[in-house]
């Protein structure tokens, strides 16, 4: 059965939708503010959490960074009743995997909710146990680990996702179409900006080791260039 953690004020349209989340078969455990969500979170083991933006106590971008410190691989869907570009941004890169605009139907909600648990268990058994490496510098693919010049760096999940695209691209164009789709599965706009700051980033850990570079070619996407590769 899946288990959803639902954090959101809105006390009775919030009861509504945990009523109908357990009808289609979920476990909900639902809190009215940040904190209890928060504590929740650290006692119960959940597949997906929902968050509403606006709370008392935490707001929820706040609790979204404290539940990705605490496990960063749990999916999160932003609820608001806002449409701001720029809220939408800053979710995406707190790592949430969907955002909904409040009011909203609740069986788009639940359609998402399966949405990113099947899109979650597919990557989850693609996962093959392979390492990257070039001249100084080397990927961890299953532990999720950046070894440049000696120094290790822990990648975040999109951090990890990106990094294999350019790998498997090694070469070649890595298209903007194509890393959006592989990272969150859509080609949204505003996917875009958020894009760009995980490719900075990348370059920037890689700046110790001259012998790997991250293109970029306007028009048309990236392109991960090394002198050396070796795949194990």
């Amino acid at each position: 059965m899946t288990s959803l953690l639902l954090i959101d004020d809105e006390v009775q349209y919030s009861e509504l939708t945990k009523e109908y989340l357990e009808m289609k078969g979920c476990n909900v455990v639902l809190k009215h503010d940040g904190q209890a969500g928060l504590d929740a979170f650290k006692m119960n083991s959940f597949d997906l959490c929902v968050l509403d933006i606006k709370m008392p106590k935490k707001d929820g971008f706040t609790l979204a960074e404290e539940i990705k410190e605490i496990n960063e691989t749990t999916p999160i869907i932003f609820l608001t009743g806002q449409s701001l570009k720029e809220d939408k941004i800053k979710g995406l890169m707190l790592g949430a995997d969907d955002y909904l605009t409040k009011p909203f139907s609740m069986e788009e909600l639940y359609l998402r909710i399966k949405a990113i648990l099947k899109r979650v268990k597919v990557q989850e058994k693609a996962i093959v146990i392979e390492q990257y490496q070039w001249g100084n510098s080397k990927f961890d693919l299953e532990l999720r680990e950046l070894t440049v010049a000696g120094e290790k760096i822990k990648l975040t999940s999109i951090e990890s996702k990106l990094l294999k695209l350019f790998c498997e691209h090694q070469n070649k164009v890595l298209t903007r179409e194509v890393a959006m789709m592989g990272i969150w599965g859509d080609e949204e706009h505003y996917r875009g900006y958020s894009l760009n700051v995980y490719v900075s980033k990348l370059r920037k850990f890689f700046k110790p080791d001259s012998s790997v570079e991250i293109l970029n070619l306007h028009g048309e996407g990236y392109k991960l260039v090394s002198k050396q590769r070796v795949i194990s």
